[in-house]
């Protein structure tokens, strides 16, 4: 991880880098946090990094367990369900929004985006910061706040668990398809399509991911 400057040294900015960290693998599930440990590594205060964990763990990135103390958060087969049962009643009512909201530069950012994800293949690494930055820029054109605000959580939930299966290769192509047809549906203010597009891409996920899940 990256220390934090002295003028970054507040809880909120914290709090964004230990997400990154999490969403990156550079924290894995299960991992201990010790706070001695992670301010000198980061370079912070050790009130606002409290403060910060805190708030991690009331969105569930972190796990506070009796005499282990901090984890980064294990989610189990059934959390793992529930968490796409939630993207799938957020993410796709949002379409009508998204398409409404999209400009021509964000169309082209987007492809940007789906083009550069492309070219990474397998390379769980380099994928997953331009897959959360794609997802996350779709769903800030509904300009809904507070349904984004609860759709990052989601995607910082899951992503640890997606990467295991983006290092197995399978399903690249069609992954990769997807986004491509969410852009064109974008491109052409088709909603439906956006929609469609959407659900199919949780779905499928949710297929993947639980099918590298233990049992």
């Amino acid at each position: 991880m990256i220390p934090a400057t002295r003028s970054h040294n507040s809880a909120n900015v914290i709090a964004d880098r230990l997400r990154a960290s999490i969403r990156l693998g550079e924290l894995l599930p299960g991992t201990r946090l010790v706070q001695e440990k992670l301010a000198a590594e980061l370079q912070v205060s050790r009130i606002p990094l409290r403060e910060a964990l805190h708030t991690l763990a009331a969105e569930g990135l972190i796990e506070v367990l009796p005499q282990r103390g901090m984890h980064v958060a294990e989610l189990s087969r059934a959390d793992i369900e529930n968490l796409f049962e939630l993207r799938l009643q957020l993410e796709p009512e949002l379409a009508e929004e998204i398409v409404r909201g999209c400009r021509d530069r964000d169309v082209d950012e987007l492809q940007s985006l789906a083009d550069e994800m492309r070219a990474k293949g397998p390379d769980a690494s380099g994928r997953a910061a331009l897959n959360y930055q794609f997802h996350r820029r779709i769903y800030e054109l509904s300009e809904r706040r507070l349904s984004l605000r609860f759709i990052d959580q989601l995607l910082h939930l899951v992503e640890p668990y997606s990467r295991r299966w983006v290092h197995s290769g399978h399903e690249l192509t069609r992954i990769d398809d997807e986004h491509a047809k969410m852009v064109e549906a974008l491109r052409t203010h088709d909603a439906e399509l956006l929609r469609q597009m959407i659900v199919a891409h949780v779905e499928g996920a949710r297929d993947h991911v639980l099918g590298h899940h233990p049992v």
